[in-house]
């Protein structure tokens, strides 16, 4: 990592730069642009925007080779009392002020392409106030250099093969996904995706498939133990196979219909038994067909996720809704599908609605609900709150952060937002509600909160984020306890001209 950061910092200062690089932030609801453009214009409507990774906009002549400089970024955030917040990369789960700077170069030779973009975090993290229930803080300033949203890729058509640090982003929500989001640093993946769809006479498809490793930080509390840290844990990596599809029928314009899937175990689990590299390295693919419990893999420490997933954008009503449904379980059989279909379940659910108000301005709706906690059905038969199974023990995580939906674990979340859209002016309100782990605790911590979204440009300057003010009520689940955090996020981008 030493050695990627010296690299960089060396290119970084000597070389020339011509032409603009823009990123492509995931998980925010300022940063939304491409797909609002396919509701309000039907621009790319072939795409699903369910497979998406931290790229960037290039603006470059066509050439065999050049480069570019990666926007200078400097993300600041700030919780009053408590932490709070979610989709923030490798930012940490953290009461008081941190900071994420990052920038990087982008070069193309022929179909090879890389793209160096380090991370680094700088984190007061401060005391703040906790119970035997949550939180967890030594009180000592956190440090780490990140690889980021770094990749090298060589590209064929519309076909990539690469390696990556990227954060990705499976399923049609905008600020949760249930398996692969920005809401924890980006892992160490090996890849094959689609670059565009790929049409075909009975529609258009896009994938990825994926090998990486997870880590883990035994100095750290974990998201999925609600902020506490778990000593019996050692420091073992974890290989994680998955895939994404996602099919456009042709005789359905604007309907997108996908499936997720991911499955992990130890790496040192990997070696054992007679498999064959194929089933050691790609379970998920020998696995697709799986109609029942494969009670062997216990014996491999392996757990997995699943989740389908539903977009259906309407042209005409520049609108769409979406739905991602999970399971971080098999059934039985068929029968304990039917008969128990919210069994280790979860979902997201949305709706997106773009209103014109002239040519250049418009106004972006957005209504979505992420559940995380388990459904009434854990009455009869108990699963687990989603990211830990049991076989696991760190759970569905990188860094002790959770992959998948940053709503906060074992949390059911409610998210309405307004944005007034002038090119990159622009101007939101949010409200936010959420249920944190409801389903084991009598005392219900709810935290409401209300925000602004502010975002200009100033030259070559973007400067966005939120502030917002949250209500916790039973704050750490104790009775009558109501405390009050200010939680703002400012990020100030500069654009190389």
């Amino acid at each position: 990592m030493k050695l990627i950061s010296n690299i960089f910092f060396i290119v970084f200062c000597v070389i020339s730069i011509n032409g603009s690089a823009q990123n492509i932030e995931l998980g925010s609801l300022l940063n939304q642009d491409s797909r609002n453009s396919q509701l309000l214009n039907g621009k790319d409507s072939l795409k699903s925007f369910a497979i998406q990774s931290t790229e960037v906009i290039v603006n470059a002549r066509s050439s065999f080779f050049y480069w570019k400089a990666l926007p200078v970024s400097f993300v600041n955030q700030y919780n009053s009392h408590h932490p709070y917040g979610y989709n923030d990369g490798p930012m940490i789960a953290a009461n008081g002020y941190q900071t994420q700077i990052s920038a990087g170069l982008y070069a193309k030779a022929g179909p090879l392409q890389l793209q160096l973009q380090p991370q680094y975090i700088y984190a007061a993290n401060v005391d703040y106030e906790h119970n035997a229930q949550y939180g967890y803080s030594n009180n000592k300033p956190y440090k780490k250099l990140f690889p980021g949203q770094s990749s090298i890729s060589f590209n064929m058509s519309a076909v990539s093969i690469g390696l990556s640090t990227q954060n990705l982003w499976w399923g049609p929500g905008i600020t949760s996904a249930l398996l692969m989001s920005n809401n924890a640093p980006g892992f160490e993946h090996i890849y094959l995706k689609t670059r565009r769809p790929i049409k075909t006479p009975i529609g258009s498809f896009e994938f990825q498939l994926i090998g990486g490793r997870l880590q883990n930080d035994t100095s750290m509390p974990y998201e999925n133990f609600h902020l506490k840290p778990n000593k019996n844990l050692v420091n073992n990596a974890r290989y994680t196979n998955g895939y994404v599809l996602s099919y456009h029928p042709k005789w359905v314009p604007g309907l997108f219909l996908g499936i997720n899937r991911s499955l992990n175990r130890y790496e040192k689990e990997i070696t054992k038994g007679t498999n064959s590299f194929f089933s050691k390295y790609l379970p998920i693919l020998s696995k697709t067909l799986q109609k029942k419990n494969d009670w062997g893999d216990d014996t491999l420490n392996t757990d997995q996720l699943a989740s389908f997933f539903v977009r259906w954008v309407m042209p005409k009503s520049k609108a769409e809704f979406y739905v991602e449904y999970g399971f971080n379980d098999y059934g039985a059989n068929t029968r304990d599908y039917l008969m128990a279909p919210t069994h280790s379940a979860t979902h997201v659910i949305g709706f997106k609605k773009i209103k014109p108000l002239n040519k250049n301005t418009y106004l972006d709706f957005n209504v979505e609900i992420t559940q995380l906690s388990q459904s009434p059905d854990a009455i009869l038969r108990t699963a687990g709150n989603w990211y830990v199974h049991g076989q696991i023990g760190q759970g569905y995580t990188h860094y002790n952060q959770i992959l998948g939906a940053g709503a906060g674990y074992a949390a059911n979340k409610q998210i309405i937002s307004a944005i007034w859209v002038n090119g990159f002016t622009k101007l939101g309100i949010l409200l936010e509600r959420t249920d944190r782990d409801p389903e084991y605790h009598g005392n219900k911590w709810i935290d409401l909160s209300v925000g602004l979204l502010p975002q200009v440009k100033y030259k070559n300057y973007i400067i966005g984020g939120a502030v917002q003010l949250i209500n916790s009520s039973n704050y750490m689940w104790e009775k009558d306890l109501t405390k009050l955090n200010f939680h703002s996020k400012i990020s100030i981008q500069y654009l190389f001209p």
